[in-house]
Formats: structure tokens, C-alpha cells, sequence
């Protein structure tokens, strides 16, 4: 009887054990599933780090700016400068003038610190109109515009 009733007990505790197991290993997977499509989710970009050619970094993703009638990503806005958060500037940066680099982790813009200093850039807390801005924006980083963005600004009354 004795080794009846400790052969139960081992065989409940095994039970215990693996229940234990699987409730860990399942809360350990990733909330969510990671897209293998090689599609982008908006919740990867933003805080993505981004640098120059040169190697050095040059902040982070904060925001997109997305064309409501194309769908498409106009601009990523880059956070560049001040200390946590304090004096630091935004950039529009055309989607166009990014790339991934080869580990997938960062982006790269062809720009250095210095350059980005000159860029046309805005508060965070006092967006512009972009729309008014395209052409100088797209100018700097070297990205030329497309024919549907140069037609958004023909058809755009003038002041």
C-alpha cells in the first residue's frame, strides 16, 4: 500500500510539473506573431533608430505621416537633438529618402549630423503644414517627386 500511495503522489507531482512547464512556456511566447510576409508594422518603425552613412545616429522615428488618399508613407518624422526629449527638433523626411539597413533593426539616411542640422525642421509640439513644405523637403534629402505629388501641389490653390 505504502508504495501504491507514493507512486500517486510522484505521478501527481509529475502532472503538477509539466502544467507548471506548459503555463510558463506559453507565457513566455511573444504576445504577438512576427509577419514573415517582410510587410512592415507601424508599431516596428516607430522608436526605430535611424543613422547616417556615416554611422552615427541621428535619433529615432517618432511618427508617421501617411497620404490618406494613396495610402503611402509621405514622410517619417525623425526626432533628432536635445536631451530626453527636451530642446530636440522633428524632421519630415521623405519615406523615399530611407533605408533598412542589412541587420533590420535601424534605418539609414544618406546625411550626416552637420546636415541635418541645416534641414527644414519644426517643434514637435507646433506641427507645419507638410503639403506646403514638399518641394524643400524632398529637395534637401535629394528624393525627387513623383508626378502625383507634383500634381497635389499644382492643384493647390495659391495664396
Amino acid at each position: 500500500m505504502e508504495t501504491y500511495g507514493y507512486c500517486k503522489q510522484t505521478i501527481r507531482m509529475l502532472i503538477v510539473g509539466v502544467s507548471v512547464l506548459t503555463v510558463v512556456g506559453i507565457l513566455a511566447l511573444p504576445a504577438h506573431a512576427k509577419d514573415q510576409s517582410g510587410v512592415w508594422k507601424a508599431s516596428e518603425l516607430l522608436k526605430m533608430k535611424v543613422q547616417g552613412t556615416d554611422g552615427k545616429s541621428l535619433g529615432s522615428i517618432r511618427d508617421l505621416v501617411i497620404d490618406p488618399a494613396e495610402g503611402d508613407i509621405e514622410y517619417a518624422v525623425l526626432d533628432f537633438g536635445g536631451f530626453a526629449g527636451i530642446g530636440d527638433k522633428y524632421f519630415a523626411v521623405p519615406w523615399d529618402a530611407l533605408q533598412l539597413d542589412q541587420s533590420k533593426k535601424k534605418l539609414v539616411l544618406d546625411v550626416s549630423k552637420k546636415d541635418l542640422k541645416q534641414a527644414p525642421g519644426f517643434d514637435k509640439k507646433n506641427w507645419p503644414n507638410l503639403s506646403e513644405q514638399r518641394v524643400i523637403i524632398y529637395e534637401f534629402y535629394g528624393v525627387p517627386l513623383s508626378d502625383d505629388q507634383k500634381s497635389k501641389d499644382d492643384s493647390k490653390p495659391s495664396k
